[in-house]
């Protein structure tokens, strides 16, 4: 569910920065309203990257994806519940083999192509095979051997599949997932990589771009093929968005106070209350998908011994956590899954905070012996545990340092680490003596997102490589489960077995906070925190 907080207060002029963003020489959002809802200036914390579909791995670049794209259906971020949208209904076979997705009529791209059964089709296809000629790849959330045929006369797309592949309809709601014209298609992927040549059927269409400086998004005229539960069924309210990357904090949220911005994505927990008593809204959201959790390397050093693992789940103190440094936007971890994701189970009683079960534990596996600063060694070496702090969440360096401190507690250290963002994924990922890294983000489905940190065909965070004989075939069972309760009951035998084995410690459910101007109205998170800009208006 979405959180948004709202107390109506003064805001005094003391605390209004006037802050300048020399890097778009936009004036403020509030001079420009009009009937239509206005226009609105996002600053973003971070820069969107490549706007090529099968590559759209950043959060900032999935949220500009969201609002310029449709997709044949729609999960309500309320209900959880699979909506028509491009697709007006849609079959499955007894096999789960065969879909078939009767497409909506007059739905048309922003270039005035129709998104007819023969675009569907060439869209499902180039998403599962890519273009080797040009470099693009696969859409890894698709299944491979998929082939997409259309029938024009009847508006219908049949899809067979190789092998039955559970997660399809919720990978067709993702952001990854949406339809674009063939002139991107058609593109170089050099060009595919433009947000300019991002040409979809959305409610929105991209006027300009400058990298790293400023997207700007205006109203697609003739809009009206919402999902059914939109509370809009025609253009969006909004004339147009102007979306800034601005990643210092401290000058997004001066922006803000200032009033030449409208909504800022990321503030420090520290500053939350204050905007609110200020009178502006909070909008925060957990996203359906995998809470954020560290993976455990049983090859790394100590960490081969189940004992050693699970104490590190006993020594986490997560309710601490989020009294001391967080707000009511956030919520300890309970799970490997987030609540409201399909087939997530509470777990939080296997890894209930409990130093003296931590204690026990690493007594019971040797580590009984403490060096002059409190930590515990065995055979001369002290027990180390190796991490690097997350570069992609501006509240990750404090939270390191506290669970640092927890782990102390125990008499185990945990050695932080820090590198830039462009070094991170590379470095942290490939160093051997890494025990701990931080994961999980919101996914539409979470088979497909369990496989691709979890299994040997994904990218075997555990580095296991199928050793664990029955996480591995778990992982690979769910995909040919069709029926929601066998696959329910299969995403909960992971879930245990990730906690049983202590390969995971959830930390926290991720969520994606914002703060809005009260003139902001409307402003909404889709069921995976990505911001919706098209039922949003301005009124001044």
């Amino acid at each position: 569910m979405t959180r948004t907080t709202r107390r109506r207060a003064r805001l005094a002029a003391a605390a209004l920065v006037a802050v300048s963003i020399a890097l778009t020489g936009c004036s403020a959002a509030s001079a420009s309203s009009d009937a239509d809802g206005g226009s609105l200036t996002y600053l973003d914390a971070e820069i969107p990257t490549s706007a090529q579909v099968q590559e759209a791995g950043t959060w900032q670049t999935r949220a500009l994806q969201q609002n310029i794209t449709d997709r044949l259906l729609y999960r309500n971020a309320e209900t959880g519940e699979l909506e028509p949208w491009i697709a007006d209904s849609w079959t499955v076979s007894p096999d789960g083999l065969t879909y078939t997705f009767v497409i909506r009529d007059g739905v048309t791209y922003s270039d005035g192509t129709a998104v007819d059964a023969t675009s569907v089709a060439k869209n499902l296809n180039w998403q599962s095979t890519g273009d080797e000629a040009k470099g693009t790849t696969p859409n890894a959330q698709f299944p491979p051997g998929l082939v997409a045929t259309p029938d024009d006369a009847t508006s219908t797309v049949t899809v067979v599949l190789a092998a039955p592949y559970a997660p399809f309809l919720d990978v067709l709601t993702g952001w990854g997932s949406g339809l674009v014209a063939d002139a991107t298609i058609d593109a170089s992927k050099e060009e595919q990589s433009k947000f300019v040549n991002l040409i979809g059927s959305g409610p929105f269409v991209v006027a300009s771009e400058t990298y790293g400086k400023e997207i700007v998004l205006d109203r697609r005229q003739g809009y009206a093929w919402a999902p059914p539960s939109s509370p809009n069924q025609g253009e969006a309210h909004l004339a147009s968005v102007t979306v800034i990357p601005v990643q210092e904090d401290s000058v997004r949220l001066g922006t803000l106070k200032s009033g030449e911005a409208d909504v800022i994505r990321y503030v420090q927990p520290s500053e939350e209350q204050g905007l609110v008593d200020a009178g502006y809204d909070i909008v925060s959201k957990t996203g359906v998908g995998l809470s954020n959790q560290w993976f455990l390397r049983s090859q790394a050093p100590f960490l081969d011994d189940v004992d050693v693992r699970k104490a590190l789940l006993h020594a986490i103190d997560r309710e601490q956590i989020i009294e001391t440094q967080y707000t009511d936007s956030w919520t300890p971890a309970t799970s490997v899954l987030s609540p409201g994701t399909f087939g997530y189970v509470d777990e939080s009683a296997k890894f209930a905070y409990d130093p003296d079960a931590a204690n026990r534990l690493l007594d019971g596996a040797g580590w009984t012996e403490r060096d002059a600063d409190g930590y515990r060694t065995k055979g001369g070496e002290r027990l180390t545990v190796k991490t690097y702090i997350d570069v992609y969440d501006n509240t990750a360096k404090s939270l390191f340092q506290q669970i640092q401190n927890q782990f102390k507690g125990v008499g185990i250290e945990l050695s932080l680490n820090e590198l830039d963002y462009s070094t991170y994924w590379a470095t942290a990922f490939a160093d051997p003596e890494v025990g701990a890294l931080r994961v999980g983000w919101p996914h539409p489905d979470p088979s497909k997102g369990l496989s691709e940190y979890y299994s040997k065909d994904g990218s075997d965070l555990l580095g296991l490589a199928g050793s664990d004989t029955t996480l591995q075939s778990l992982l690979d069972s769910q995909n040919a489960a069709t029926d929601d309760d066998t696959r329910a009951a299969i995403l909960g035998r992971i879930q245990d077995h990730l906690i049983d084995q202590a390969y995971v410690v959830p930390i926290l459910n991720d969520s994606q906070v914002f703060v809005t101007q009260q003139r902001v109205k409307g402003f909404s998170l889709t069921d995976g925190a990505l911001p919706e800009f098209y039922n949003t208006s301005i009124e001044d």
